[in-house]
């Protein structure tokens, strides 16, 4: 059984080792990306952006990309079916969210897709207990 954070490295890894992406903020970045996938720079009929982050993709590895993303999702959904798993990533994510100091578990529940009215409160509670204690 993966933990969160394996799971959540393992798509990283994932995500970094795809080819046919890069992420540019200035043209000598632009350049270099296009290089990088084997285009020159005028080549830009051949990509496009993905809309945040400074990121480009080969137009040819876009389905690819985006069934990637998708298996992740499914991956992460069925990670969060089994209540030990579910606890494990909500601590995580409360502490990535700095729950210790804001009291507030939103931003971690949405980075696990869920609200505070589709977790269980005792679940929550105890997660919530454990993120600010550690």
């Amino acid at each position: 059984m993966k933990t969160y954070n394996e799971l959540k490295e393992a798509h990283q890894k994932e995500v970094n080792d795809f080819t046919g992406i890069f992420f540019a903020f200035n043209n000598d970045q632009f350049r270099e990306g296009m290089e990088k996938i084997g285009l020159t720079e005028s080549d830009t009929d051949k990509i496009f952006s993905l809309g945040f982050g400074g990121g480009y993709i080969l137009k040819s590895k876009s389905k690819e990309f985006a069934q990637m993303f998708k298996r992740h999702n499914a991956e992460l959904k069925e990670f969060k079916k089994n209540e030990k798993q579910l606890f494990d990533a909500l601590v995580y994510e409360l502490d990535n969210h700095e729950y210790g100091y804001t009291g507030d578990p939103t931003d971690a529940l949405d980075a696990l897709g869920l609200t505070i009215n589709n977790v269980d409160p005792a679940l929550l509670k105890k997660a919530t207990a454990a993120a600010y204690h550690e």
